[in-house]
């Protein structure tokens, strides 16, 4: 696993595009597509509908509800038959796939990566593609030549806010001077400054419990934050005028300190947060998470019901923080329009 998460360097085949950091663009507004199993994310816009996965799992397709754009996101291995069957290298892969084209309007080979546009009736294509680890990741466009401008725009951002959270960077290519924004995902930078500012030296449950303004910058207004407790043996959700469940044994004076420089690690989906070893404080576990945890609505039955969010489509990332008995208190951050926000305390995991 690796310690930070890495940007999709297909920015490196698009020099002249401004790289995109807001999630809404030329009046577009963008949602978040996640492929777990190759670990990958892309921002997609709203006029395109998700197709979902198909059985492979290895990408989608979005379809504009006119049927005439779309976008396909997707991963491939490429064998190369002629050589009894090794991985295809790049430049074999590009030629490949050049030879399907006829009026092919701009090309682009470089060790890694390619891009070819090209024109088939009065359909336009873009087609990016780059190679790790013998697996090819590919973005595809597709839609009338009329809307060239249109898209413009939003091809750039989506190739620029396409992200491999498993990439490392091998490439001779790559450019040392840029910037952090084009190479590294903003979460775990987003997540240091979090808990410089709101985790160590302070007493997290102090901050909340006082609305300390040094939170302002990391909650959301129209969402604000609630809090997972357990009074008994069932997890309950209380909000800030519940006083999220706080009571006479809740910690308002354990400060943690860092142990040394901070190692940020991102765990699988299906792992559990509670066989995770929490005893140095220096090592954060992140994880992507499909749902907030549901709340338990009838004992007998066991039936449980989904916490409304009024960001449904948002990717949901957990982070998981000791407490003063060394358990795990997860914290679950939603990507908003605004960025990262924090949007529940959980303080029911493993028996805490």
């Amino acid at each position: 696993m690796k310690e930070l998460i890495y940007s999709f360097p297909i920015l490196l085949l698009v020099l002249l595009f401004a790289c995109g950091e807001n999630t809404q663009q030329n009046n577009v507004n963008y949602k978040i597509y996640h492929n777990n199993r190759y670990d990958y994310t892309v921002e997609y816009p709203d006029f395109l509908i998700p197709q979902g996965e198909g059985g492979s799992q290895d990408g989608q397709k979005f379809i504009s509800e006119d049927q005439k754009i779309e976008l396909l996101v997707y991963c491939e291995y490429k064998l190369d038959f002629n050589s009894e069957g090794e991985f295809l290298p790049i430049d074999k892969a590009y030629e490949e796939d050049l030879s399907f084209k006829e009026v092919v309007l701009n090309k682009k080979l470089d060790s890694n990566h390619y891009t070819i546009e090209y024109k088939m009736d009065d359909m336009l294509h873009n087609d990016y593609a780059i190679v790790d680890d013998n697996i090819y990741y590919n973005i595809r466009f597709e839609y009338p030549e009329k809307d060239k401008d249109r898209m413009k725009g939003v091809i750039e951002h989506i190739v620029n806010t396409f992200k491999m959270h498993d990439f490392n960077f091998n490439d001779g290519d790559h450019d040392d001077n840029a910037s952090a924004g084009e190479e590294i995902d903003m979460f775990p930078t987003f997540l240091e400054g979090f808990l410089n500012d709101c985790y160590w030296g302070k007493n997290f449950n102090s901050l909340l419990n006082n609305r300390d303004k040094t939170l302002n910058a990391y909650i959301d207004p129209n969402m604000d934050v609630r809090r997972y407790y357990a009074p008994g043996t069932v997890a309950k959700l209380a909000s800030r005028s519940e006083g999220f469940g706080f009571d006479n044994y809740t910690d308002f004076e354990t400060k943690p300190e860092a142990n040394g420089e901070e190692v940020f690690e991102l765990v699988a989906t299906d792992e559990s947060p509670c066989i995770l070893d929490t005893e140095e404080n220096n090592k954060i576990y992140y994880q992507w998470m499909e749902a907030v945890p549901e709340l338990l609505v009838e004992m007998e039955t066991f039936e449980t019901e989904q916490v409304d969010i009024i960001y449904p489509n948002a990717e949901i990332m957990a982070v998981y923080l000791p407490n003063a008995y060394n358990n795990p208190v997860g914290y679950y951050f939603i990507y908003t329009p605004n960025g990262w926000k924090l949007a529940f305390v959980d303080d029911t995991l493993c028996g805490a």
